[in-house]
């Protein structure tokens, strides 16, 4: 082989090898750079990248855990006043015939307790002593507890006499409870009608005395 040829060969592998640094150089760095630690001088850098994420996810946390406070906060506020009251449930009226009279459950409330019902007597054609004959059922022996209220006291006479054709709406009936948290209260009219009638406690707290639920 001339010297000339040999010449010729060496430039042709010059050529290729500048070639093939010059690939690896300026397109060989496509690849995936794996960093194996965010420890140094650098490690703020690669940090950064995880601060918005590390921030919205403290800022949720912080927001379920004050609705949550919230929340309970609310739910507890009426166990802070130990009272809790309601009008009587319109669909089904606690209201019973005695005598000539017609008494109705107006509403309900639970201080301490004390367990007191709001009862509307109204009076028939005649004036006349409305007996005080409702119970609270004390347990499931069916032993009953007599109110501490010891009968009506209607504003115009000052006793149990009613005044013929008057709706007296203010007549408080209180009993003691032995466990204020037990639902349902279960009552009974006593007297003729006997009905049974129960105090239920609602999600929000209020009370609603109501007729048991019919079983089928």
């Amino acid at each position: 082989m001339t010297l000339k040829n040999i010449l010729i060969t060496l430039c042709i592998v010059a050529v290729v090898l500048v070639a093939i640094t010059f690939y690896v150089v300026f397109y060989g760095g496509a690849g995936t750079y794996v960093v194996s630690s965010l420890s140094g001088s650098n490690a703020d850098i690669f940090g950064s990248g995880n601060t918005n994420t590390t921030t919205a996810s403290s800022t949720v946390s912080s927001t379920l855990a004050f609705a949550s406070s919230s929340a309970s906060s609310t739910t507890s506020s009426s166990d802070v006043t130990g009272e809790a009251s309601s009008t009587e449930n319109s669909a089904a009226p606690v209201t019973w015939s005695q005598g000539d009279e017609t008494i109705t459950i107006a509403n309900v409330a639970i201080s301490g307790s004390q367990l007191t019902l709001g009862a509307q007597v109204t009076m028939g054609s005649a004036s006349e002593c409305v007996p005080l004959t409702m119970r609270l059922i004390a347990d499931e022996q069916g032993d009953l507890s007599p109110p501490i209220t010891s009968q009506f006291t209607f504003p115009d006479t000052g006793t149990c006499n009613g005044t013929a054709g008057e709706i007296y709406s203010a007549q408080s009936i209180v009993f003691t409870l032995a466990d204020p948290n037990a639902f349902p209260i279960v009552l009974t009219t006593g007297g003729n009608a006997n009905l049974l009638f129960e105090i239920v406690q609602n999600p929000d707290g209020s009370l609603t005395a109501q007729l048991p639920p019919q079983v089928d």
